[in-house]
């Protein structure tokens, strides 16, 4: 049994919190908030044993295997450095830092301790995306030739999308699902990126479209935003048809058509869950049971999910703000 601590009470801890309490191969032994109140309404929710009002406690506990880091991404490289530094393997959320900078020298310190480092995007481990990849191997659409993929929800109301302090913007929250799912279809190797961005009045981007060309001229056009809803989803052209992913980060079921538009495959996300445990849970178990297996195994990082690949996805991101024009204050 792997204890894991999360560290942050927000939203995500919530469903983080609730896939752990219904695994059998891992447990939330511990949650931690600057807010005690709120740390132990987590404790009582989810039957957490331990609940602490400061990280530094949460750090401390010698029962507490990894640490789950649960808070915004602009604070992300300050705590999984401090939670490495006091000696616990860490699955930190999307997106892993600010920029490659950061990301290179927590990777560095995790080596250097001989600690596991992880980055907990779920998509890469999820059925469904493991299923897509082997259609797509089959050639099942032909050669995969072009992509789009889009991700967008209102969320100008939220506080640390807006402040340039908090790294704000899109990018870094939602618009790293399309280009997950980019790497995932036409792999890392680009030859050429070119973007657009209509940014704040404090210079964050609220909409960005990413143009992704690969030396053999495949393309991926890439879209995210926080301003308004869009549909969330992939679709994938091949020489041969068509395959149309629905959710983009979190993929619900793939549809595949054939040159002349016929529904030849329709899979849903339940048709290929990993039942190992009652019910399919809440699609974060994926990457909990990685985590708990490369521990288990005495690994360092993801197989699934290397550290070198999330460096790369973290200096992509930095040259996509690069040619938008944002930069956040404390870089």
């Amino acid at each position: 049994m792997i204890h894991f601590g999360i560290l942050g009470a927000g939203d995500i801890a919530h469903a983080m919190a609730g896939t752990l309490s219904h695994m059998d191969e891992a447990e939330a032994y511990a949650i931690a908030s600057r807010n005690l109140e709120k740390a132990e309404r987590y404790q009582k929710q989810y039957g957490i044993k331990q609940a602490y009002g400061s990280y530094e406690e949460l750090m401390c506990d010698p029962l507490v295997d990894v640490i789950y880091i649960a808070t915004p991404h602009a604070f992300h490289f300050e705590q999984a450095w401090q939670c490495l530094s006091h000696g616990k393997h860490v699955l930190c959320e999307k997106a892993f830092t600010v920029n490659a900078l950061q990301a290179k020298q927590l990777i560095a310190l995790a080596k250097e301790k001989g600690l596991f480092l992880g980055e907990a995007m779920w998509t890469r481990f999820m059925p469904l995306v493991k299923k897509m990849k082997s259609l797509l191997e089959e050639q099942i659409i032909g050669e995969p030739v072009c992509m789009t993929a889009n991700l967008n929800f209102p969320m100008m109301q939220k506080e640390r999308l807006i402040r340039p302090e908090l790294a704000g913007g899109a990018l870094l929250d939602v618009g790293i699902y399309p280009l997950t799912m980019a790497s995932l279809v036409m792999g890392n190797d680009i030859k050429e990126i070119q973007c657009a961005a209509v940014l704040t009045e404090q210079g964050m981007d609220m909409q960005g479209q990413y143009t992704l060309i690969y030396p053999d001229g495949k393309m991926a056009d890439l879209n995210a935003g926080m301003r308004a809803f869009s549909d969330g989803n992939a679709v994938i052209y091949g020489t041969k048809g068509q395959m149309l992913i629905e959710g983009t980060n979190c993929p619900r079921g793939i549809q595949v058509h054939d040159s002349s538009w016929n529904l030849i495959l329709n899979i849903r996300a339940e048709d290929v869950a990993d039942y190992t445990s009652e019910k399919p849970l809440t699609g974060y178990e994926y990457e909990v049971r990685a985590c708990v297996r490369a521990i288990e195994n005495g690994d360092t990082e993801f197989q699934e999910m290397p550290l070198s690949l999330t460096l790369q996805m973290m200096r992509l991101m930095d040259e996509i703000r690069r040619q938008m024009g944002v930069r956040y204050p404390f870089e």
